[in-house]
């Protein structure tokens, strides 16, 4: 059984260079196109396709917001953000929000193309530029961190409480909890758990 796609992309010459891309490869039936982010959010709640391919940049909402969207009204469609701003930081936005696949718009189709199957099989898939880019990201994430940081990052993550972090390191309990703030602050989490969760999606602790 082909694969049902739906394609949402605001630019006219990528989308129809999408759409004639993926007409050359069996396998795969396009259901639906959207020209925005709203539209791709109806149509995926109407038409339930097994894969959501869709830009990063539209007007109206966001790829990662329609993405959101769609795992409301269409939970069993997997999505793939496709994106031309491939900043560290966004692709970093994209993968902390559990989307399964990613790819830069400079990839070739067949890549794109694998991506769709994979992600149709419950994979995840990044494209290797995404990959380097994400990598320099977790670079610069252990740079901003100091020694100090990561060695309190590691305890929270082992459950120690700061007394017993403070008894630990040497260090007085204030100056554990002004380095929880500091990295709280840093990983954009306002709780340990979520510090953790951060941390993890990051690269800067293993799972």
């Amino acid at each position: 059984m082909a694969l049902r796609i739906l394609i949402a992309e605001d630019h006219a010459f990528t989308l129809e260079g999408m759409q004639h891309a993926l007409a050359a490869h069996p396998g795969i039936e396009l259901c639906a196109v959207a020209r925005g982010g709203v539209a791709a959010i109806a149509l995926a709640r109407l038409h339930k396709p097994d894969v959501a391919l869709l830009d990063f940049a539209m007007p109206d909402a966001t790829g990662l917001e329609v993405f959101i969207e769609i795992a409301r009204w269409s939970p069993e469609t997997r999505c793939i953000i496709v994106t031309g701003n491939g900043t560290p930081a966004v692709l970093s936005r994209i993968v902390a929000a559990g989307v399964p696949g990613l790819f830069t718009k400079r990839c070739p189709v067949v890549a794109v193309v694998d991506g769709i199957r994979r992600v149709a099989r419950g994979d995840k898939a990044v494209s290797s530029l995404a990959q380097e880019l994400l990598a320099q990201a977790v670079a610069e994430d252990e740079a901003v961190l100091t020694a100090r940081e990561r060695q309190i990052l590691q305890a929270i993550a082992r459950g120690m409480t700061n007394a017993a972090m403070a008894d630990a390191l040497g260090i007085s309990p204030k100056t554990v909890d002004s380095h929880r703030t500091s990295l709280m602050r840093k990983l954009e989490a306002n709780s340990a758990p979520a510090l953790v969760l951060a941390a993890i999606r990051r690269g800067l602790i293993a799972p």
